[in-house]
């Protein structure tokens, strides 16, 4: 998944990942999600159009 080792000090089942999102797009996210509920709706997301592709 990923070319590079990891650090010692990074999460062991995860991996972060850079991503960019369009102006609009994201103030519509973060006005939906809350505050600091930013990670936890994009997962969210992602997991619901997986499920809806299977």
């Amino acid at each position: 998944m990923q070319d590079k080792k990891k650090l010692s000090f990074d999460r062991t089942k995860s991996t972060m990942k850079n991503i960019r999102f369009e102006d609009e797009l994201l103030e519509q996210i973060e006005k939906v999600a809350g505050k600091g509920n930013f990670s936890k709706w994009v997962k969210e997301a992602c997991e619901m159009r997986l499920n809806s592709q299977k």
